[in-house]
Parts: structure tokens; sequence; C-alpha cells
């Protein structure tokens, strides 16, 4: 029986550690490439939403239920920033295959999403 649980438990970890080697964290570059004219639809803090990244730096938020929300999006050489009213927020990315992981760096919380080419704020 130990030895069932330990090949369990073995199989789990290198299943996750390959999940994880897939995923790449984007530059500030890829980012820019990814997002100018492109949208993310994903789930945060357990609410649905929609964005939109205009090349020319303006970026829609559109949760579900709400009114969509206007603000700014640029990147650093290792990071996604946003602006919204006077407070700008930065992430972390990173990508597997169509999916984009958002990382708060304080937190470390993950928050995933599905990059959709083309403006899709509508819900």
């Amino acid at each position: 029986m130990r030895r069932l649980a330990f090949l369990t438990a073995a199989s789990l970890l290198a299943f996750t550690m390959s999940a994880a080697a897939d995923q790449h964290k984007l530059s500030g570059v890829e980012i820019q490439k990814l997002f100018a004219g492109n949208s993310v639809h994903g789930e945060w803090r357990e609410s649905e939403y929609k964005s939109y990244f205009d090349p020319g730096g303006s970026t829609v938020y559109h949760a579900l239920g709400r009114d969509p929300a206007n603000g700014y999006w640029r990147t650093t050489a290792t990071q996604y920033c946003s602006k919204w009213n006077d407070h700008e927020s930065c992430y972390d990315l990173y990508q597997d295959g169509d999916k984009i992981i958002w990382v708060v760096p304080e937190t470390g919380n993950r928050y995933p999403s599905v990059l959709v080419k083309g403006n899709d704020t509508d819900f």
C-alpha cells in the first residue's frame, strides 16, 4: 500500500513539474506582441471578465454584469502594467499555449485567462 501511495505521489509530482515546465514567463516584448490589438477572457477573484488591449496603450476591462472600465496599459522589460484612474498595478505573465496566467507579484496569486484575437469585450 505504501508503494502504491508513493508511486501515485511521484506520478502526480512529475505531472505537476511537467505542466509547470510548459509555462514560460513572458518578457515585455512578448507581452506587447501578444496583447496589442487582442483580448483576453478569464476569471479574476471569481469574476468573469474580458479585456481588450489597444495597440495605442488604452485598455477596456469588462467584468460580467458591470459596465466596461477604461484604462491604460504598458509593459516593462518583464511585466504587464495597467493604470486605472491614478493607480497602477504590474503583473508577471506566463504563457501556456493560448492560456495566459496573471501572477500578482506581492501574493503569488494566479489568475488564468485565454488569449482571444481581436477586440472581444462584449458578453
